[in-house]
């Protein structure tokens, strides 16, 4: 009897991955797809929130058979134990890529999967490789009040949304992005996605990058495959409102102490997400009970809420009963990990000293957390500096355990290929030093914004007597004020002030006009990425390479991107081999 049952399970699962056509009323094709769903679900139109379902729609590359990004997920969702709560859900191409065509058919394939199947709305991912990749990106930025988050492998995209009024606001209304690199891929996909990237950071997006040495072309890649995937999964949609059932779930008073000890967090609370769910876990980490506090910290490692509740979660680093302040330091690094910057911060604060612990071993719980939040970037994207730069703190600090977790993390940076066999001393720091090799890791990390420190941003010591508030209207002084308005902040004076995109484009062409170099390549980036301005990608090309005749390195490499025929922009072979060479012969030497 067993046997038989396996055997209609298991026909039934094959059954699932069968790919299949939507088609509309009069019988036409829409779509051509293929969907796996747990075997047990609740009625599609059920709306409790525990018998939900997140979606993940997986895009394969070109000439690949439509459900191929399928399995990569499905396995990672397995190892991370939370297969029973998504569907997977596969859409291929109208045509030989992906292009706008698709962005209709895809929002009816969606529209489908929610009629049909339990979808939580606030619960919908992208998952693409390559073609794939590139309109998980473009509509996720195209639609963040329908997806919530994407993940791309392999290439990149050019088409973004225009910021012609209100400024993207990346902590409370754009979506999520991350975006992974194999090196072991074609050359060509190394240059798109790293130009891609560039482009989307400076977009503003939250962007998390990774880079590995051991993936090819395709995305089976269980180290990023796991780490995106427990990221995306604990993410909700920003735009949207949490449901009557889902409110029902934030009464603080549902979380007692019986509940924590019954889990030993709060499941209701990690499954709703977002801001809502994460004022009541700051209300519930401020709890007179400690072990109300400490379900409310494991609840942070569980699901994903907002800043506020990682700054909650920072104050829990002193806390009076030792448990909780383990479970804080865990949570914290997992967060960190994900490029939460008040999880960060809170890990360095305690870590180098800045904090005084409540303990010693609480810094070193801190430092461990650095150490795991930079376990993907060491190798890769440093895409935060501020966690290097810790850990070379860290290598003067007068406790010994501490010392030595910093030396073995940054062994590999300062001397990759050493053995103890090779017949040498050990380099003790990287060839330049310390203090140079973090600032390469700022310089990069900084991209086009480097250029504003001449308006005195990133300083310790800001004055307002710099280019921008010195009341001047040089080229330099028209450059940081619109500067200031795309970053939200006086640059000189580092106080906040309202971002604004068209008053930054407008100073930025003002300044480049009169053939500010940096304005320059900064408004072709505007143009670019339609910041202020309506995205106009030939507008882009020109204005970066007129930096790049002016010398921007970083322009020139953009240029020879969108001169290879990037976004549609004519092609110039000869210009772009020019500009890629020029970036190469004028970037910094590498970091290891």
């Amino acid at each position: 009897m067993y046997k038989i049952a396996l055997f209609f399970l298991l026909s039934a699962s094959s059954l699932l991955s069968t790919e299949s056509s939507l088609k509309d009323e009069q019988g036409k094709t829409i779509i051509q797809y293929v969907v796996e769903a747990p075997p047990v679900l609740a009625p599609a139109h059920t709306t409790d929130p525990a018998k939900q379902l997140g979606l993940i729609l997986c895009f394969p590359e070109h000439d690949r058979p439509v459900g191929d990004e399928i399995y990569p997920v499905r396995e990672a969702l397995k190892r991370l134990g939370i297969s029973d709560q998504f569907v997977l859900l596969a859409g291929g191409p109208q045509g030989h890529k992906f292009g706008p065509v698709d962005y209709e058919p895809i929002g009816k394939l969606i529209a489908w999967a929610q009629k049909t199947y339990p979808i939580n709305p606030r619960r919908i991912y992208m998952y693409g490789k390559g073609e794939g990749g590139k309109i998980s990106g473009e509509l996720v930025m195209r639609h963040p009040d329908l997806i919530t988050a994407s993940i791309s492998y392999s290439w990149g995209w050019w088409t973004m949304p225009s910021e012609l009024k209100t400024a993207l606001d990346a902590e409370k209304s754009a979506p999520e992005i991350y975006m992974v690199l194999g090196l072991r891929d074609l050359s060509y996909h190394l240059t798109n996605v790293r130009d891609a990237y560039s482009r989307v950071s400076a977009k503003g997006y939250h962007v998390i990058f990774r880079e590995f040495e051991d993936l090819g072309a395709r995305t089976y890649h269980p180290a990023s495959n796991d780490d995106a995937l427990a990221w995306a999964s604990r993410l909700r949609n920003k735009n949207l409102p949490l449901s009557a059932e889902e409110q029902k779930l934030l009464k603080p008073a549902l979380y007692t102490a019986a509940a924590a000890k019954a889990d030993g967090y709060f499941p209701k609370l990690a499954l709703v997400g977002g801001p809502a769910a994460g004022s009541v876990v700051q209300q519930l980490l401020r709890s007179t009970d400690p072990a109300i506090r400490a379900a409310a910290a494991q609840t942070c490692i569980h699901g994903t809420f907002d800043e506020a509740t990682m700054a909650a979660l920072g104050q829990r680093l002193t806390d009076e009963a030792p448990i909780v302040r383990r479970i804080a330091a865990r949570a914290l690094a997992l967060q960190a990990n994900w490029r939460s910057q008040e999880a960060q911060q809170a890990l360095i604060r305690l870590a180098t000293g800045i904090q005084k612990a409540v303990d010693r071993s609480d810094r070193v719980a801190a430092a461990d957390g650095i150490v795991e939040a930079i376990r993907l970037q060491k190798h890769g994207v440093r895409q935060d500096p501020a966690l290097f730069q810790a850990m070379i703190t860290l290598l003067e600090d007068q406790d010994e355990e501490l010392r030595t977790i910093a030396n073995n993390t940054l062994a590999p940076l300062r001397d990759r290929e050493f053995r103890g066999d090779l017949g040498r001393p050990e380099r003790k720091i990287p060839e330049g030093g310390w203090t140079a090799w973090i600032e390469k890791v700022k310089t990069k990390a900084a991209g086009y914004q480097k250029d504003y420190e001449v308006c005195g941003w990133g300083s310790t010591h800001q004055t307002a007597a710099l280019p921008g508030n010195r009341g001047q209207k040089e080229a330099v002084d028209l450059y940081c004020q619109g500067g200031s308005a795309l970053l939200g902040e006086n640059l000189a004076t580092g106080k906040p002030i309202p971002k604004d995109p068209v008053q930054a484009f407008q100073l930025t062409q003002q300044a480049a006009d009169q053939g500010y170099v940096p304005a320059q390549a900064a408004l072709g980036m505007m143009f670019a990425v339609g910041k202020g301005v309506q995205q106009n990608l030939p507008e882009a090309a020109k204005w970066w390479v007129k930096a790049a005749e002016g010398g921007h390195v970083l322009a020139a490499t953009n240029a020879s991107m969108i001169l290879k025929g990037g976004g549609g922009v004519k092609a110039d072979a000869a210009a772009a081999e020019r500009w890629a060479k020029f970036a190469a012969e004028h970037s910094s030497p590498g970091q290891d």
